[in-house]
């Protein structure tokens, strides 16, 4: 496999640059797919399916990337074992893709398990004919669980415009406040006159292909960093500990190499004078590839704004690209009514409300993880105690929602810091023992299986009045049924059973 460090160029500018589409040797566009991992890509079965028995035989299909200009078209084949075709009843139809190269520098869909989710905004991008470089499809709406065995989530697209249809299955699905990957587009009603579509969510193509929950995480990040705004005389940003603030802003965030901070003081500077004494404090070229690469990593610290000779340009010119590019900064204003503050305020809230569009999408997460962590529990048999998060999660959700403009913004944003640190750490506490109950059911599945493929073969031999084995198979099938949750407790009894049925097979 050849490595494609990818291109640059578009690359920041894309917000979803996983979007492939996938093509046959002739270049007709066959549907749409997901870059997961750097040489893995997520499609539909009938998408493959679409350009023949060659490519169902091991031959390739052509990928192309979406939003991404200069990448080369790369060759890709069918994972073995990660081919479900779709039944009859429209189940499954999911498949991961082999790439012929790897493209570590191009970010991966940000996958998301949820249950049947409802009334969500996505949007999503397809290849219908006569459009080979694609189309969006925004403002579509997710209705609730349909298909066979409720598989499938009823996508409605706005009407008048653009809808989901033939050329879109392989999509991904995306929340629109989050960013969040929900699902894949798999089929569209046929009614021209009706907007309606279907999608697979996560949770489902993990049920059918395992392989994908590697990829399945949180949903994304919002991209600008924290705008700390402080009212008060104009060395207080510093007296007050500037950087001790950024740690509390910043903590529990992946910081990667020692901070990059400066503090300017605005007093009578252009916009320009400021933006040259930032990047003198932090040396330009610097700042530049930190904010690409590591933007946690870079905080600045501009006072006295309002004394600018243009606060409201030093706020606009300065400071926003900063804190879009993810930088934490501090701007302080002597008072409330200082120019430029009701300006920086409304950014303030502005990202608040982003993030807990976030919370709720991760509050969701919690509940659906809960949920069927319950149900594991239960068909187990396991009495292990499940954490309840999750209400008190909510709580603390519909606090923040009604805080709205009555409560600082700076009180706000911890508080939702905070919500969003114990969320993800309920959720992955829930994903770690979902995972141990489901390596106990495997288990308990791969012993029982194993006692009945012996038995059947001791009863096609004849042995079926053997009165030792029927013991044996009795006292092993009890343990397998009383004691579900501690599958290691019936690995001896059925051990003996195999090896009583093989005496006597090699006996025989």
């Amino acid at each position: 496999m050849r490595e494609h460090n990818g291109s640059a160029e578009g690359r920041a500018g894309d917000p979803e640059p996983w979007r492939v589409c996938l093509s046959d040797s002739s270049g007709r566009a066959l549907g749409a797919g997901m870059l997961l991992g750097e040489a893995t890509v997520l499609t539909c079965a009938h998408v493959v399916q679409t350009a023949g028995e060659e490519a169902l035989s091991g031959g390739p299909v052509l990928v192309r990337f979406v939003g991404l200009t200069g990448m080369p078209e790369a060759q890709a084949t069918v994972r073995p074992g990660c081919w479900v075709p779709p039944t009859d009843d429209g189940q499954g139809d999911i498949a991961l893709l082999d790439l012929a190269e790897a493209f570590p520098h191009v970010p991966g869909a940000p996958l998301v398990r949820l249950g049947a989710v409802r009334d969500r905004v996505v949007h999503t991008y397809g290849f219908p004919a006569p459009h080979r470089y694609g189309v969006w499809v925004n403002n579509a709406e997710l209705a609730g669980p349909a298909g066979a065995a409720g598989e499938w989530i009823q996508l409605n697209s706005p009407l008048p415009g653009e809808r989901v249809r033939r050329g879109f299955s392989g999509a991904g699905v995306i929340d629109k406040a989050t960013g969040a990957v929900l699902g894949m587009v798999v089929t569209e009603y046929t009614d021209e006159r009706a907007g309606l579509a279907y999608l697979i969510p996560v949770e489902v193509i993990v049920r059918h292909v395992p392989d994908v929950a590697r990829w399945v995480g949180e949903p994304p990040r919002p991209p600008a960093g924290p705008l700390i705004v402080v009212i008060g005389d104009r060395d207080s940003a510093v007296r007050q500990g500037f950087l001790a603030q950024v740690r509390r802003e910043r903590r529990g965030s992946r910081i990667s190499g020692e901070r990059l901070d400066a503090i300017v003081d605005a007093t009578g500077k252009t916009t320009g004078e400021v933006a040259e004494h930032v990047s003198a404090g932090i040396s330009t070229g610097e700042v530049l590839t930190v904010l690409e690469t590591n933007p946690e990593d870079v905080a600045v610290a501009v006072t006295g704004v309002e004394d600018a000779r243009a606060p409201e340009e030093v706020l606009t010119d300065v400071v926003r690209p900063l804190v879009d590019k993810g930088a934490t900064v501090l701007v302080q204003f002597s008072t409330p009514d200082s120019p430029g503050v009701r300006l920086a305020r409304r950014w303030e809230i502005e990202r608040n409300a982003r993030r807990l569009d976030r919370l709720a999408l991760l509050v969701e997460m919690v509940e659906h993880e809960e949920e069927r962590t319950r149900e594991r529990a239960a068909r187990l048999g396991s009495p292990v105690a499940v954490p309840g998060g999750s209400a008190d999660l909510r709580l603390r959700l519909a606090a923040l929602r009604s805080a709205g403009e009555r409560i600082e913004p700076g009180r706000v944003r911890r508080a939702l810091a905070a919500t969003e640190r114990d969320a993800e750490a309920a959720r992955w506490e829930l994903v770690r023992l979902y995972g141990r109950l489901d390596a106990l059911a495997d288990r308990h599945d791969e012993l029982r299986g194993r006692l009945r493929g012996y038995n059947a073969k001791a009863t096609g031999a004849g042995l079926m009045e053997d009165e030792e084995l029927g013991e044996l198979y009795r006292a092993a099938m009890a343990v397998l049924t009383t004691r579900p949750a501690e599958p290691e407790a019936a690995a001896e009894p059925v051990e003996r059973y195999v090896r009583a049925v093989r005496r006597r097979l090699e006996g025989a």
